[in-house]
């Protein structure tokens, strides 16, 4: 029995039932092991929540990475619209989006504080790639000139409205939202040709 099969398993049940609505017990039951012999690999609930909170939250981090590395020579406009498309595909794996988003949303209160520092580190993450990307835009004249951190912010906000989207609409209407929000997001930043 490995840490890996129990933080599968306990993704897979703090997706679905949230962290107050998932045990140890419900943990080990699935796992296939007795709840004592979970206390080998994390000393607490608490414990092993984290450690799936931040596994998610990194997972995240490089499937954006990834995404961009495989397209680092195409324009920033292409490059910048990936990222919807990879947060869309993203929080479309059901147990890793769904607990992303729930523990965003709706964090357990006893560790919301905890949950939202470790997110704003991962987010730190993302910011620096999302700022070097616009600085370049705005370097090779495909953005306008201006406050590379209002984009990212309103690049943000748009990130948001998709992530929320997919849990609300079917997949061919998040992809006329997506497309829409990218359209009127791009015209206002881009340099007009």
């Amino acid at each position: 029995m490995t840490s890996d099969s129990i933080t599968r398993t306990a993704l897979e049940l703090f997706a679905e039932n949230g962290y107050d609505g998932t045990s140890m017990s419900d943990i080990a039951k699935q796992v296939g092991i007795k709840k004592p012999s979970l206390y080998n690999h994390f000393d607490s609930k608490k414990t092993l929540f984290l450690s799936v909170i931040d596994d998610v939250f990194r997972s995240y981090v490089d499937y954006v990475n990834q995404s961009l590395i495989e397209r680092q020579v195409e324009a920033v406009e292409k490059q910048l619209k990936q990222v919807l498309i990879s947060t869309a595909q993203f929080l479309s794996s059901h147990h890793v989006g769904m607990l992303y988003m729930r523990v965003l949303m709706f964090p357990p209160l006893e560790l919301k504080e905890t949950i939202m520092h470790r997110f704003e580190a991962f987010e730190g993450e993302t910011d620096e790639i999302f700022i070097q990307l616009f600085e370049v835009g705005v370097q090779n004249g495909e953005i306008q000139d201006g406050d590379v951190e209002t984009y990212m912010q309103a690049f943000y906000t748009l990130l948001d409205g998709i992530s929320t989207d997919m849990f609300i609409y079917s997949k061919d209407k998040v992809n006329k939202k997506l497309e829409a929000g990218w359209s009127v997001f791009w015209k206002g930043i881009c340099v007009e040709k």
